[in-house]
């Protein structure tokens, strides 16, 4: 009886080569693709910062627009212009803005490298540093506002509060406070 080894042929001389051309051009095609579809998502991550920190403040507004409206609360959302954070206040019964927490949110605090540049509001007018605030009312009213973010490399993001609804939009650039729908 004679036993034979079972494997892999023996390659001989013409197996040791190595990589054919076809082969090195496909892998460095496969890598150029994957770069040129990653690489500009990096370039991005600033215009990405800047999304997330509007996106946050505007589902801010709408859930305090909301909580508001139903627990019939007199809702002050509170701005430090100059470290970034905000948070919620509720009137007490002596007329008192008190800060407070919510099921769902308590604090805020926007991106770093993005700076709150502009905070006009219809009651409280226009603020340069310090405490802004954004009133929301009880019977389904958000007062007014434009609040304009700025990342590092200068891009502007505008948040415009809507009264009626509470709704927030997000416009690119700077926006001026339209009080014409309001007052009339």
């Amino acid at each position: 009886m004679i036993f034979r080894k079972i494997g892999p042929k023996a390659r001989g001389a013409a197996g040791d080569r190595g990589f054919t051309l076809i082969e090195v051009v496909v892998v460095v095609f496969i890598i150029s693709l994957f770069a040129a579809l990653t690489v500009p998502k990096f370039m991005d991550v600033g215009q990405l910062k800047i999304n997330r920190s509007a996106t946050h403040i505007a589902h801010t507004v709408t859930y305090l627009y909301s909580q508001a409206a139903a627990h019939h609360l007199v809702v002050r959302l509170v701005f430090d212009l100059n470290s970034g954070k905000y948070y919620p206040a509720i009137m007490n019964k002596k007329g008192e803005f008190e800060p407070t927490k919510f099921p769902l949110f308590s604090f805020g605090t926007v991106g770093d490298g993005i700076a709150i540049k502009k905070f006009v509001t219809l009651f409280g007018g226009g603020f340069n540093g310090g405490t802004a605030y954004l009133h929301l009312l009880p019977d389904g009213f958000a007062e007014k506002a434009v609040i304009m973010l700025e990342d590092s490399t200068g891009r502007k993001l505008s948040l415009v509060v809507e009264p009626l609804m509470g709704n927030v939009r997000t416009i690119s650039g700077e926006v001026e406070l339209d009080l014409t729908d309001i007052l009339s």
